[in-house]
């Protein structure tokens, strides 16, 4: 499980996780829905109306889902420009919510590999990991050409390397997510 510091905080995001996405019944929501169409249980503040039933209420996906801190890190961004304002500003927001999802999910994984692996082999984790998150904070990941394919496998490859490629540590449960 990630640190405070990339875990979601839904008080603090506009909902993006409820809209970017398109949602298919059978992976475990409650209905399916388009991409960037509003889950017809998101609230006007951007809450769940039905959040303490998720499961109950057949959205197990929901319960499950986590952003990493990516949907507040980008509400943030954004600052109070909203994906209601107009079309321009929802395709942005869902733009950058849809990139920062994957480099968020890096930056847990990093920070979960740093706990795990020997003192020796943490230097360059904790170099990736701070240039990783320098680069969201900065909103240079918005207009960076970076492939998030090829940098997730470089990330993964930094894991393995510092976990001393250990079966069943967290980069190799991440990998196989991916």
């Amino acid at each position: 499980m990630p640190g405070a510091r990339f875990r979601a905080d839904c008080a603090r995001c506009s909902g993006l996780c409820c809209v970017a996405p398109s949602f298919e019944a059978q992976q475990g929501f409650g209905f399916s829905k388009p991409a960037h169409i509003p889950c017809s249980y998101l609230e006007a503040d951007f809450r769940c109306r039905i959040h303490p039933q998720l499961t109950e209420r057949g959205f197990p996906a929901c319960s499950a889902f986590d952003c990493y801190g990516a949907g507040q890190r980008v509400t943030r961004l954004f600052g109070a420009q909203s994906w209601r304002d107009s079309a321009a500003a929802a395709t942005r927001l869902f733009q950058a919510y849809s990139q920062y999802r994957g480099l968020h999910e890096l930056l847990a994984m990093l920070e979960l590999a740093l706990e795990h692996a020997p003192r020796e082999a943490r230097r360059p984790l904790q170099q990736r990991l701070q240039w990783l998150d320098g680069l969201c904070e900065s909103g240079e990941a918005l207009t960076s050409v970076t492939a998030l394919e090829a940098l997730r496998n470089e990330v993964l490859a930094e894991i393995r390397a510092a976990l001393g490629g250990a079966r069943g540590a967290p980069a190799a449960r991440h990998e196989e997510l991916a």
